[in-house]
């Protein structure tokens, strides 16, 4: 099964995105419902690693912390495949992604390698769509920031595929950030 480890954004935060979901030509917008901040993509994984990952993403220790949406961008220099809202940055989001890498490596999972960048996937791009609206869109968002938001859990989804539409996103595990410090 394909794992990740997500913050959900919360109903009023997720509104401030659906927002702004449109003027964009080609754009299948994420529904209000599976708008998240990914920390870590682990993949296929087997049932027996997700097993041991969840056990080892379990061992983290740390207070909730206050997170803040502002600015947008897209992904694929000539060929757009994506559209996002920006996250600004916080020492505790870095240490939770960490974590997630770290909890990977022991329970033998591997995790997508490329740098972290904290983003909200606010639309899948159809190919060939138009860059002028999606530069419109940027230039829109430059201004978009949110109002604070707790963040106090975290959860490994699974996702499966389906013949049609989006895939079905499932809560494998809630991780509540309530303690200091990270277990050994």
């Amino acid at each position: 099964m394909k794992l990740f480890a997500a913050i959900f954004l919360p109903e009023k935060i997720a509104g401030d995105i659906v927002r702004e979901q449109k003027g964009v030509s080609g754009a299948r917008w994420v529904s209000e419902e599976r708008l998240h901040i990914t920390l870590g993509f682990f993949g296929d994984v087997d049932p027996d690693y997700a097993e041991l990952l969840d056990h080892e993403i379990g061992t983290l220790r740390m207070g909730s912390f206050e997170l803040e949406l502002a600015g947008g961008g897209h992904f694929g220099k000539t060929e757009p495949h994506a559209i996002w809202a920006g996250v600004k940055p916080h020492p505790a989001l870095e240490r939770l992604h960490a974590h997630c890498r770290h909890a990977a490596r022991r329970a033998e999972v591997q995790m997508e390698s490329r740098k972290y960048m904290p983003h909200v996937t606010m639309a899948y791009m159809k190919p060939r769509s138009p860059l002028d609206r999606i530069v419109s869109f940027e230039q829109r968002m430059a201004d978009f920031e949110t109002r604070p938001f707790l963040v106090d859990q975290f959860s490994l989804i699974s996702s499966h595929p389906k013949k049609r539409g989006p895939n079905l996103y499932k809560e494998e595990a809630r991780y509540p950030l309530l303690g200091e410090g990270v277990a050994p």
